[in-house]
């Protein structure tokens, strides 16, 4: 059975500029920012800037097994590693890639076509789906992220505008018995109360932009996508009295979570996100939702100024 996880929020970071080398710099910082802060298990074990592939490499901060790698390859690398990439990747896109052996704190090989990356690659997750940092990190995009004891969601968005852009790793799915599983994701839109992790019959490479779950259940290097999605007055109302998952009158809120369909004919609805949820609309950034204390029970992946409605929430609960 899973563990429950605490989600902590950075809140938005600040932004130097629009490279690949300041969208690094800048996670860093945000990063580094939160050492002293004990509700955040993560660290920078090491990055880079100043050759192809810029990245940083994430480990717990009490130094156990588990690393988190997030890539820009600035340049055609001499290789395209197979553990956890099926060709070459896109130019100046972020990757990231799960490690839950990995232990060493900076990573070889991220331009040969095979050896050993992290320490330890065994059971790897390859690459979440491409994001261009020329759209994720153009003007007035900012970086903030959702750290947890079992996985990292990085996130860019900027807070005039309700488009949030997102990736992840570590162990982000659970199937229904409440086993968790690594996993990898990207997507464009992170909200899921749209069609945009849509299921394709044929897998995606581990170097595209389809956005996907990518994840080692059941046997190496699956691919799963969102099941369905709400269509309507239910995916477009902010709070209120129309929003399905709000009872303002009596401070209720609900959440629904996100099945995954994956590709193996009648296999069914077998994995959804870890306590990734489709909620409420939102009243503004960062939203939270407490009990008594208060407790954040859930909040809103979300550093928009203005109320929006459809995206993602992380919750403090299983779901």
């Amino acid at each position: 059975m899973s563990a429950t996880l605490t989600w902590a929020s950075s809140g938005a970071g600040t932004k130097t500029g629009t490279t690949v080398a300041t969208l690094i710099t800048d996670l860093v910082t945000l990063i580094n920012s939160k050492s002293g802060d004990s509700t955040f298990s993560w660290q920078v074990a090491s990055s880079n800037t100043a050759s192809s592939p810029n990245y940083i490499v994430l480990k717990r901060k009490d130094g156990s097994a588990g690393r988190i790698l997030l890539a820009v390859w600035t340049s055609a690398p001499a290789g395209n590693n197979a553990a956890i990439l099926d060709g070459a990747p896109s130019f100046n896109s972020v990757y990231c890639a799960w490690f839950p052996s990995g232990n060493v704190d900076t990573p070889s090989n991220l331009t040969s076509s095979s050896g050993t990356i992290m320490g330890d690659d065994s059971n790897c997750v390859k690459v979440s789906a491409a994001l261009a940092v020329a759209t994720i990190y153009a003007a007035s995009i900012q970086p903030f992220y959702f750290d947890s004891a079992e996985a990292v969601i990085f996130c860019w968005q900027n807070p005039t505008n309700t488009t949030c852009y997102a990736c992840g790793a570590g162990s982000l799915l659970v199937d229904a018995s409440d086993n968790a599983y690594g996993a990898t994701f990207g997507i464009q839109a992170f909200s899921f109360a749209a069609s945009n992790m849509v299921w394709a019959a044929n897998k995606p490479a581990a170097n595209s932009t389809t956005a996907c779950f990518r994840t080692n259940y059941g046997s190496a290097d699956r691919t799963y996508f969102q099941a369905w999605s709400p269509t309507g007055v239910w995916a477009s109302s902010a709070v209120g009295s129309t929003d399905i998952l709000t009872d303002t009158g009596a401070n209720k809120a609900w959440f629904v979570p996100v099945q995954l369909l994956g590709q193996t004919k009648g296999e069914g609805f077998v994995l959804k996100a870890r306590q990734m949820a489709i909620g409420p609309g939102t009243l503004g950034p960062l939203t939270a939702y407490n009990t008594t204390g208060p407790v954040v029970q859930a909040r809103q992946a979300n550093i928009a100024t203005v109320g929006g409605n459809g995206l993602m929430w992380l919750t403090n609960f299983k779901l």
